[in-house]
């Protein structure tokens, strides 16, 4: 796991600033704590790497790594099955001279060339030159887990794997994209889009290859897509299967030379890995679990949930599975003490807005981590792959069970939801699932609570992106699949970002078993029912755990996400300084033009005075006003940029 950094002359024949590349190079000094190293490949080329030591510690493994002086690679990243690929290579005549995935990952371009992805299981965003050829060759891996940031500037071709290195190296790509800021605002598309937050600058998309020939064009393919087609398995095999996969994509996420453990919450994902992980090595591994202040007082929503005066705190569950499992537990508890700043600290690693207050505990819980871990294994994933949020399931689950027949067993099914949420609560879920594919009603909802008069000329005027990625249909697709693609390829790579972003910033590898591409693979083919069964989600998931997972655990049919106390952090009088609604309200945030004076002033004084809660709304355009200030003002947050990872 690492930084990458490059620039490739598209025959402008500028000459590149080798002292402002380093510097920029530096700028990913949190991805690559042991050593930063860069080379002039050929006088238009030149790469850069910030190395994180996971597998092959030695100095052999250093990047750029070169075979025969004629092809280079920087590479950020792990290639879990590199062990299996070594053989296949080996058998092919490759004469290793590392014991590492970076060896492996070269010779397979140099055996098999631009197919060599398809052969890859990992997490992955590289690059690769041949000196020979004039060409370069660069892939993301197929959900979208490592970072690829690139723009074209002054006839060069600059990537990186976070913006601010192209932002160091060239000062005019820090020009804010108006429509991009919009969309996240409006809608909290965010970093699922091809269009960054700075107007010229872009992502490689997941699944997506890019390459650049002697000529200097640049072409850009898809190499990897969602299976399409039914599988006609029995549910009984598709178990024992879906459960082998399971295991050995844990056994291979593994594969570690440093101290590796598991973030550990009450929910079924993290508990699978963790139980799977102490059965392949049952050390004492470590886990890490946030909590809250008691007197946060976070308890379910009783206009959502039923049994609303339960407590929520998963450190209860997580300490008693750990004690099970043997592992050695720790319980974080979260710090919201200078909270504007620690929010500034995350937007410059995000290198935008964001809109899940998840990420301050995450990034407590993470930096407590690296003081004993390099690698941590993380659940993400499960929820998209296995219809995990169940409450934006429901009625497309319900929709292919009446259009199939079955209304019987629809009705069966929310009998089972009205257990878990209110009836008000259940009606408003499937209204809204409803009018998905009805954009208007989403935008008419938007302007009736009134949210549309708290944006300002700057990003009121702005038109939508269009959707992005782009959801081309699917012939015989059902409308449960249709919607699980539309988080797997959505949603889904923006909590990749954050947490790709929040766990470098911190110097610490995350590797998600959920994204074997072999179990999406799997998985995906498979009927409605065998992910979503009478009302519960995961249905194969918590059947193949069996006898490995706490029933308890399992049986739990509620969904609450990582529910954080940020409405009570926006009412919390700041004595000290500049508070989150001060900073909102300030004449140098509404001078910009983003907010309406008064729509944001009447929203802020509705959850002030606890008429609304407001504090996640608060909390993403809070985070849009430090970006502002971090990479357009040019001001440094409190603490300094990597107080975080320090």
């Amino acid at each position: 796991m690492c930084g990458i950094f490059g620039i490739v002359d598209l025959g402008g024949n500028r000459p590149i600033d080798e002292n402002r590349f380093r510097d920029g190079l530096e700028k990913l000094a949190h991805r690559g704590p042991d050593g930063r190293r860069w080379e002039r490949v050929t006088d238009g080329v030149v790469f850069g790497h910030a190395r994180l030591s996971i597998i092959d510690l030695s100095d052999e493994s250093n990047q750029p790594f070169q075979i025969s002086d004629r092809y280079w690679l920087i590479y950020n990243g792990e290639i879990f099955n590199y062990l299996e690929l070594r053989g296949e290579l080996e058998a092919h005549g490759a004469v290793f001279q590392t014991s590492g995935d970076t060896e492996v990952l070269l010779r397979a371009y140099i055996q098999w060339g631009e197919d060599c992805v398809s052969r890859f299981n990992g997490m992955w965003a590289f690059a690769i030159y041949d000196r020979a050829e004039q060409t370069l060759f660069a892939s993301r891996d197929r959900f979208g887990i490592k970072p690829f940031n690139y723009a074209v500037h002054d006839g060069q071709f600059l990537f990186a794997s976070e913006i601010k290195s192209l932002l160091h190296y060239a000062p005019a790509l820090a020009e804010p994209d108006y429509r991009a800021i919009a969309n996240y605002c409006r809608t909290s598309v965010g970093a699922q889009h091809e269009q960054s937050w700075f107007r010229d600058v872009r992502r490689l998309q997941p699944g997506h290859n890019l390459a650049i020939g002697a000529d200097g064009v640049m072409r850009l393919w898809r190499y990897w897509d969602y299976p399409v087609g039914k599988s006609d398995i029995s549910f009984d095999e598709a178990r024992r299967q879906y459960a082998d996969l399971f295991e050995d994509a844990v056994r291979l996420r593994m594969r570690s030379d440093v101290p590796l453990g598991i973030t550990l919450s009450s929910g079924i994902d993290s508990n699978s890995i963790a139980s799977v992980m102490q059965v392949i090595d049952p050390a004492p591994h470590h886990s890490f679990t946030a909590r809250f202040e008691d007197s946060e007082g976070l308890v379910q929503d009783g206009a959502i949930y039923q049994n609303s005066s339960r407590r929520i705190d998963e450190s209860v569950v997580a300490r008693a599975v750990a004690e099970r499992l043997g592992l050695d537990a720790h319980i974080v508890d979260t710090d919201y003490s200078d909270f504007v700043g620690r929010l500034g600290q995350i937007v410059y690693h995000l290198e935008s807005g964001n809109s899940s207050p998840a990420v301050i505990p995450l990034m407590q819980l993470l930096t407590e981590a690296r003081k004993r871990l390099t690698v941590v294994l993380d659940g993400q994933g499960a929820d998209e792959l296995l219809a995990g949020y169940i409450s934006a399931v429901i009625w497309p689950a319900e929709r292919d069970l009446i259009a199939s027949g079955r209304v019987r067993k629809a009705w069966r099914g929310l009998r089972q939801y009205l257990k878990t949420y209110t009836l008000r609560s259940l009606l408003v879920l499937v209204a809204r699932q409803a009018s998905n594919d009805l954009p208007w009603i989403s935008r008419l909802q938007q302007r009736l609570r009134g949210l549309d008069a708290i944006y300002g000329p700057r990003l009121r005027e702005q038109a939508p992106l269009a959707d992005f990625p782009p959801l081309q249909p699917v012939d015989g697709e059902g409308a449960l699949a249709k919607r699980l693609r539309e988080q797997h390829s959505g949603g889904l790579v923006n909590l990749l970002h954050y947490g790709d972003a929040i766990s470098m910033a911190n110097s610490l590898e995350a590797r998600m078993p959920f994204l074997d591409h072999r179990l999406v693979e799997f998985v995906w083919p498979l009927p409605g029912d065998f992910k979503v069964e009478l009302g519960i989600g995961k249905y194969i998931h918590r059947q193949a755990m069996r006898g490995l997972v706490d029933d308890a655990i399992l049986d739990e049919t509620t969904k609450y996400g990582f529910t954080t106390p940020i409405d009570q952090q926006f009412r919390k009088p700041h004595a000290d300084g500049e508070g989150p609604l001060d900073m909102l309200l300030s004449t140098r945030c509404l001078a910009r033009g983003l907010f309406d004076a008064e729509g944001l002033k009447a929203l802020v004084e509705d959850h002030r005075t606890g008429r609304k809660d407001h504090g996640t709304l608060l909390f993403r355009l809070l985070s849009v006003e430090l970006w502002f200030r971090i990479f357009i003002d040019g001001e440094t947050p409190a603490g300094g940029y990597d107080k975080a990872a320090a």
